[in-house]
């Protein structure tokens, strides 16, 4: 089932047409992967699906409405931007507390999501006292207190570190599973996330390059081992179940099907931190026209 149907999407600013007639269907549950170079017009369609400025021309849907004019989707959709805006002079707890009266959020549970990004410090802190990335990381959880049907992230993890990074990748994956969330989310770092994602669409100056499964990419006859870096190696061993796999330290090297791999592992709460393959980037680069 679609949850997103975009036909001939067209947007211009004044005599500058920045996205040209995108046709393209996201699948309920799936986790799409918006890659580009800058300036491919990836921002401008993830604002146009969340509703945050209107297209020029074409249909669009998201869960059966129209974004622009809807008064439903808001709750149901959650956005999390590049540069985060909180209330600056409010604390964490004082936003977790309002977030959670909003949209019916157990206030424990918020707490375990800021256990996981390791936030829970941060409590007492006001806003403005915060460095970007922490913001950043604020923004996700407040994003998911939503309990939203399909989370739109643009550039989401820009101004976290690594780990930070997989940390989020991990937590898209894991409610992904265990939630049927549907994700879109832009970057930058395409080879990072292509692990996670169950498909690509990927656009370059604000033409469709390509769309369609991960799979479709990456070819396992043709890249090399994967290395995986876990936090927990046993546990990984036992899930995979593959005579295959070579353990170096606290990183796994296996050759396989990466999506199904990951998703092997976050289903059985492993946390993956890192992983690592020569040819990736290149290669879903060059399939996809990126230049």
């Amino acid at each position: 089932m679609s949850v997103i149907e975009a036909n001939n999407l067209t947007k211009r600013y004044g005599d500058i047409e920045v996205l040209h007639g995108l046709t393209f269907s996201i699948e309920d549950r799936s986790i799409t992967l918006v890659m580009g170079p800058n300036g491919a017009g990836k921002s401008t369609l993830l604002k146009i699906i969340s509703g945050l400025i209107n297209r020029t021309s074409g249909s669009l849907s998201v869960l059966g409405e129209d974004p622009w004019n809807s008064n439903k989707l808001p709750r149901k959709v959650a956005v999390i931007l590049d540069k985060p805006y909180l209330p600056p002079y409010l604390t964490v707890s004082d936003i977790i507390k309002e977030v959670s009266e909003e949209f019916n959020y157990s206030v424990d549970d918020a707490k375990r999501l800021l256990e996981e990004f390791n936030l829970l410090h941060f409590m007492k802190n006001k806003v403005r006292e915060l460095s970007t990335g922490t913001k950043q990381k604020l923004q996700i959880v407040f994003a998911l207190m939503k309990n939203p049907e399909v989370i739109v992230a643009d550039e989401p993890t820009a101004n976290l570190d690594i780990t930070s990074r997989y940390q989020v990748y991990n937590i898209f994956t894991l409610l992904r599973e265990k939630m049927g969330l549907t994700v879109l989310i832009a970057s930058h770092i395409p080879a990072e996330l292509l692990g996670f994602s169950t498909h690509v669409l990927a656009i370059s100056n604000g033409v469709l390059k390509f769309f369609g499964e991960v799979n479709k990419i990456l070819r396992n006859d043709f890249l090399e081992e994967f290395y995986i870096v876990v936090d927990n190696v046993s546990r990984a061993l036992k899930v995979l179940d593959d005579k295959y796999i070579e353990v170096i330290g606290n990183q796994i090297k296996i050759r396989g099907d990466l999506p199904k791999i990951i998703r092997k592992l976050t289903s059985a709460g492993v946390r993956i931190f890192y992983i690592r393959n020569s040819i990736i980037d290149k290669s879903i680069k060059g399939e996809t026209g990126w230049e």
